[in-house]
């Protein structure tokens, strides 16, 4: 047996229950300008009876706001940007606003295709976090203005909020240089990516000034390579003795990797991270990090995009916060100098 599908009330419904013309209903959607008392009072009624919702996809045809934004993020796995995303959406529900989001894989023909998308939805503002090759073009004709979080769009001026990468990687190798330790890798993953880069200069430049070398794995894109980097750097004739990680998961992976080849942490190898996690505190021994405001910086995004949104200028400007080395037993308390 066939279902019936619920008839949902249109605008011309309420307009022959209140006994007025379409146009008449529209005016009282919008603001009530020019409608009488008496007919602005049946036609609440008739709304109310009805249970109408006007239609923002048919309202956004004729130019009106949809009172809807995008986000498009790398992944909603990784908890700084789910966190991120949970921190825009309580700003979008104090405007009004729903939310929409998308992942793009940090691949940018995946970020094009979800961009498209949210043209062709009419919404009414983007926050992205930009992949390696953003097309800063397909942006600039979209229709609605767009805040980059996390890291700035290549060829394109937009405002962006992030943080500072290159200082939270300098004073996170620093630290461990000061606690003695003389072989420092250094290792992530996405060297394209802006954070990263910035990320690993930091750390070059805090080596560099000491007089250490340069051990970088910038290609570590999962466990197994992760495995692979690892292993190697310990089994060479002058091994490790410490591991800054450029990104969460990636800090994961070696803590792990430390473990499964027997490696004391902080004995052995000590390990410092970018990014605070969901138990970094509770492991054995409690992993030292850079902790980003991610919830500040979100949130900050989505303030400025409503503002772009309501005021229509769009002023590009770069906002960078601070980030904090929060240190724990993973480091040690140092070694003696040789």
């Amino acid at each position: 047996m066939s279902r019936k599908k619920r008839s949902i009330p249109a605008l011309i419904d309420v307009a022959r229950k209140a006994q007025v013309s379409a146009a008449t209903v529209s005016r009282v959607i919008n603001g009530g300008k020019n409608v009488s008392p008496r007919t602005l009072a049946a036609v609440t009624s008739a709304i109310k009876s009805l249970r109408y919702y006007p239609s923002h996809a048919a309202r956004s045809l004729k130019g009106a706001v949809t009172k809807t934004i995008g986000i498009i993020v790398p992944s909603v796995a990784n908890p700084f940007f789910s966190s991120a995303a949970d921190a825009i959406q309580r700003v979008a529900s104090a405007h009004g606003c729903v939310v929409l989001l998308a992942t793009s894989e940090n691949n940018s023909a995946n970020e094009r295709e979800k961009i498209t998308t949210f043209i062709q939805r009419r919404i009414d503002g983007l926050i992205l976090v930009p992949s390696d090759a953003t097309e800063a073009n397909l942006l600039a004709h979209a229709g609605f203005p767009t805040v980059c979080l996390d890291q700035p769009i290549k060829g394109g001026a937009l405002t962006t909020v992030l943080c500072d990468s290159f200082g939270g990687a300098r004073a996170a190798t620093d630290h461990l240089i000061k606690l003695g330790y003389k072989r420092i890798l250094c290792i992530g993953e996405d060297p394209k990516l802006f954070t990263s880069q910035a990320r690993f200069r930091g750390y070059r430049h805090a080596v560099r000034e000491a007089g250490l070398p340069y051990l970088a794995e910038p290609n570590v894109r999962d466990y197994e390579s992760a495995e692979a980097a690892v292993h190697a750097h310990l089994k060479s004739t002058e091994p490790i003795d410490a591991i800054f990680s450029t990104k969460n998961s990636t800090t994961v992976y070696v803590y792990y990797i430390l473990r499964k080849l027997g490696c004391p942490i902080p004995g052995s190898v000590a390990l410092l991270g970018y990014d605070d996690f969901v138990l970094a505190d509770a492991l054995v021994p409690p992993i030292s990090v850079v902790r980003q405001p991610v919830v500040e910086m979100a949130t900050r995004a989505a303030e400025l995009l409503f503002q772009q949104m309501e005021t229509g200028i769009q002023s590009p400007s770069r906002l960078t916060l601070k980030v904090e080395l929060v240190v724990r037993s993973s480091c040690g308390s140092g070694r003696a100098s040789v």
